[in-house]
């Protein structure tokens, strides 16, 4: 009864009569609803606080575990970059120093050699000449300081000289030689230049035909195509017996 006096005491004319009534009595807007909207659209709300409960929510926790992992995986690769730099940099320190060391054992090789060459000469030349002498390094060691004294050498040419590593006479038949002999385990273009040119410096010195020599173990066949003005001695290894 109470509810038809109060429907009769408004006047709908048109939308904003509607809209007024709605605002004085908010409780008739579910009853509304439910004539409007269908059952679905009235428990989309309620689904949709399931979904963010249900779905949503479980989702987000698993973005940030993976957001978390992700920021893991990063800080692993960053340690992982610093250690492969240190590795690096252990790698290119090792590698100079197995470098350094080839050319220590390399050296050391040249040495020896030198003096094997030195020591049993007329073994290493004797099937070319004979008579074969060491020339003290003090005795052309003076000659040098001598010729260049006299301008029969430059300065330059003194210390090229200096170098050397071997310096023989020998004799083929009744006629004399010298041998200016570099020695290198391992023979190449600079030894053969060498040769050739502290060769010279030591016809000036002596005024004897003298032949750049070069011995060691390993000799480029091109090498020896290249300067056959050079004589080149291959040393052969002796073989550790098994």
């Amino acid at each position: 009864m109470e509810q038809l006096e109060l429907q009769k005491s408004y006047q709908i004319r048109n939308f904003y009569d509607l809209l007024q009534a709605l605002r004085e009595h908010p409780e008739w807007l579910e009853e509304l609803r439910t004539l409007i909207l269908t059952a679905d659209l009235i428990e989309l709300p309620k689904k949709f606080d399931r979904f963010v409960k249900e779905r949503f929510e479980p989702l987000e926790e698993k973005v940030a575990k993976i957001q978390e992992d992700v920021e893991a995986v990063k800080q692993t690769t960053a340690r992982t970059e610093k250690r492969v730099e240190v590795l690096e940099k252990d790698v290119a320190w090792l590698k100079k120093e197995v470098k350094s060391l080839k050319v220590d054992v390399a050296s050391l090789k040249g040495d020896n050699l030198e003096r094997k060459v030195r020591e049993k000469a007329p073994a290493y030349f004797g099937r070319f000449f004979r008579k074969i002498k060491v020339i003290d390094i003090q005795q052309w060691a003076e000659k040098l300081d001598d010729a260049e004294e006299q301008g029969l050498i430059t300065p330059e040419e003194r210390e090229k000289a200096l170098n050397l590593d071997i310096l023989l006479r020998a004799k083929k038949g009744e006629k004399e030689f010298l041998l200016a002999v570099e020695v290198s385990y391992t023979v190449d273009e600079k030894d053969a230049l060498r040769a050739l040119e502290r060769a010279n410096i030591f016809y000036k010195l002596y005024q004897i035909e003298t032949i750049p020599v070069v011995i060691g173990v390993e000799i480029p066949p091109e090498l020896e195509e290249r300067h056959k003005e050079v004589l080149f001695t291959r040393v052969v290894q002796e073989q550790n017996p098994s």
